[in-house]
């Protein structure tokens, strides 16, 4: 299945929010974009006849099957119609990853001798575990992504912004952007999505995961948006305690967190309580002003909201696991944890 230029063609595999962002922005650019979806999102997305893109980015952008030309996305349910693409990116919910990853290795098995790649955006750590361990970890690519977005109830996809997306090789060479790497990066700055190459993968999971633990611990919890969370100086406190014990999980792991767009947690751990919360009120007060869009909620609150099940144990759970075994306290996250596991078996039955 050639693509742009005669690069075959990208798999993403996942059909919500994020999955259709990367998908339609992708295919718009011009590459050939194979999209598995759940068979209800396969048929709704097949009768609609487009992905609406709103907000951030506007686009309707045509779909049909795969194998589609044109800025057109192949849209299906069978795993098997990815056939020789260059990658696969996985966009499900992390929950739902492990069933998913199962699926297509099983589906990609004619295509063993082929150096196609796989890369996971879900939140939480253990997505790249569960890859590893599905195709391997020569065929591995870190990924990290802050775009946002949520949708709205006619389906259309709002895009709250489109971040950064950062990818790199665990290893080796430890301290490279590869070929692989670099294609993919360029191939997303092509279809408009910021992304970036970066020599240390491990650091910017870990500091995302910081910034996921914070965010969802607080957000879930309050039930409150972004900017609702900034202006509240008790609940930046919140967010900078979860962080911390994150942080200290982290560096027993031997990884060293940064800043990174989106997510500046060496800063946010070199200011002082006072500090932030007055970096914080000046990002409320530098935002647009308008109703609370689907995107600003942060993910994990979109699923409370929408009663659908949250990724507790990918992005929770695993932290303290990790921290159990590390022989790190973190009694903070281990509450939250706790509480949010309770709130997730209130909503899902």
């Amino acid at each position: 299945m050639p693509g742009t230029a005669g690069r075959a063609a990208i798999g993403i595999v996942g059909a919500g929010s994020l999955g259709q962002a990367y998908a339609a922005l992708l295919a718009r650019a011009g590459d050939d974009v194979v999209l598995v979806a759940s068979p209800a999102s396969a048929a709704r997305l097949q009768a609609a006849g487009q992905v609406s893109l709103t907000g951030a980015v506007t686009a309707d952008v045509a779909v049909g099957a795969p194998g589609a030309r044109g800025g057109t996305l192949g849209v299906t349910d069978d795993p098997a119609a990815l056939g020789a693409v260059d990658g696969v990116i996985f966009a499900t919910k992390a929950h739902q990853l492990r069933r998913a990853a199962a699926d297509v290795a099983y589906a990609m098995a004619p295509q063993a001798d082929r150096p196609w790649w796989v890369a996971g955006v879900q939140n939480g750590l253990i997505k790249d575990e569960i890859l590893g361990d599905a195709f391997s970890e020569a065929r591995l690519v870190g990924a990290v992504s802050i775009l946002g977005a949520g949708r709205e109830s006619d389906g259309t996809v709002r895009i709250g912004g489109l971040g950064m997306t950062y990818l790199g090789e665990f290893d080796p060479p430890p301290a490279a952007v590869t070929a692989r790497v670099h294609d993919l990066v360029g191939r997303l700055v092509a279809a408009g999505i910021p992304a970036a190459g970066v020599p240390d993968i491990r650091s910017v999971l870990w500091s995302k995961a910081c910034n996921a633990v914070g965010v969802f611990g607080v957000s879930v919890l309050t039930r409150l948006a972004g900017p609702q969370m900034w202006a509240n100086p008790d609940l930046v406190r919140a967010f900078r305690a979860l962080v911390r014990e994150t942080d200290a999980v982290a560096k027993a792991s031997g990884v060293t967190v940064g800043d990174y767009r989106g997510f500046p947690i060496r800063t946010y751990l070199q200011m002082t309580a006072s500090e932030h919360v007055e970096y914080a009120a000046g990002l409320v007060a530098s935002a647009p002003a308008g109703p609370v869009a689907p995107g600003a909620y942060p993910s994990m609150t979109q699923d409370l909201l929408a009663g659908r099940p949250m990724e507790i144990e990918e992005v929770f759970g695993d932290v303290v696991a990790k921290a159990e075994r590390l022989g790190v306290e973190v009694p903070r996250i281990t509450l939250v944890s706790d509480l949010l596991r309770g709130l997730n078996a209130a909503i899902t039955g």
